[in-house]
């Protein structure tokens, strides 16, 4: 996450003088591990900390007003606070981990920012590097921060605790605490094809449903839009091979009046039946681009319709169409 001034110039922070004492910030002693089952990365953060973040990010905030200003560190409103904020990134150039930090420090050079060499620290076992930097967003707001990346299997992982005004010094031991803590997802024994679906599954499991998918694909719920009440996406290396799944009201509609009104934006090829979780489930086999084959399904239960899309990298369907179909057959409606 860059952090830049909106158009404010930034000045760069040499010293800070407190014109008033002020009540210092209590020690952080207690801490809770971050073991979302939708994030890869496991670590120990500060308790009774802000959650937020979406796919492939996670954050932490000291208090959720405060989480407003780090989505705009100008904002008069929010107050100041400290944050750990980490993120994983597949990579498919061949930069080293050195290269990558070497492009964002100048980067934050660039944009005005006061950057402290990287050092090298250790990450689950393995090299990683430090870096921090520094700056003035406005003449009250200040901001330090530190980032530790490390670069795994073609995985960027970085993490960056930062604070404003007075809320970084105090509490630098949340970053330390990370590097500590932090478990990064555990390679494969022998060296596999990430590009295809792995054979081993891993199950999500939620108030609307559960699937079992691929454990080398990445599950996301993006923020509903529209009619939408739930949404999941099921994401691997390839960006043109993925299952999503959404659910809207049915408005009393019957599974086969869905199809129906849905067949003319698929254009199909062919059609067939399947059953999820013992329903009748109608599909559409169809194409929207060369090489990707793609199939909908549809499902009514309790005055919803679930739909579930998969796309596939066509020449390696032998890999994908059994992986994709077994992941549709283990769903289950709550």
């Amino acid at each position: 996450m860059k952090h830049r001034l909106l158009g404010i110039a930034l000045v760069i922070v040499i010293g800070l003088t407190g014109c008033s004492k002020k009540e210092p910030l209590p020690p952080i002693t207690e801490w809770e591990k971050n073991q979302d089952p939708y994030f890869k990365v496991q670590f120990d953060y500060p308790k009774g900390w802000f959650k937020g973040g979406e796919s492939g990010r996670m954050t932490f905030t000291s208090s959720e007003a405060a989480a407003a200003k780090f989505a705009d560190p100008t904002s008069r409103e929010a107050p100041d606070g400290a944050q750990i904020m980490v993120s994983y990134e597949k990579k498919d150039s061949l930069m080293t981990l050195q290269a990558y930090v070497d492009e964002e420090t100048a980067d934050y050079t660039a944009s005005g920012f006061n950057v402290k060499p990287a050092e090298p620290v250790t990450v689950d076992g393995l090299p990683a590097l430090k870096f921090g930097y520094s700056g003035r967003y406005t003449e009250k707001t200040v901001v330090e921060a530190v980032r530790v990346v490390v670069l795994k299997d073609s995985v960027l992982y970085k993490a960056t605790f930062w604070g404003f005004n007075d809320y970084f010094a105090p509490w630098t031991n949340v970053m330390d605490t990370y590097v500590t803590t932090a478990v990064l997802p555990r390679g494969k024994a022998a060296k596999v094809d990430e590009s295809i679906p792995s054979t081993t599954y891993e199950t999500i499991s939620n108030d609307v449903l559960s699937i079992s998918y691929p454990n080398n694909f990445n599950p996301a719920m993006p923020t509903p839009k529209g009619e939408v009440i739930f949404m999941l996406t099921l994401g691997g290396y390839r960006n043109d091979s993925n299952i999503m799944i959404d659910v809207r009201p049915a408005k009393k509609l019957t599974v086969e009046k869905v199809v129906e009104q849905n067949t003319k934006f698929y254009k199909p090829t062919s059609t067939s039946s399947a059953t999820i979780d013992g329903m009748k489930a109608p599909y559409l086999e169809y194409s929207m681009t060369k090489d990707v084959a793609s199939r909908a399904y549809f499902v009514v239960k309790n005055d919803k319709i679930y739909r579930v899309i998969f796309n596939y990298y066509a020449p390696a369907k032998k890999d994908f169409l059994p992986a994709f179909e077994k992941s549709v057959a283990s769903i289950r409606i709550k």
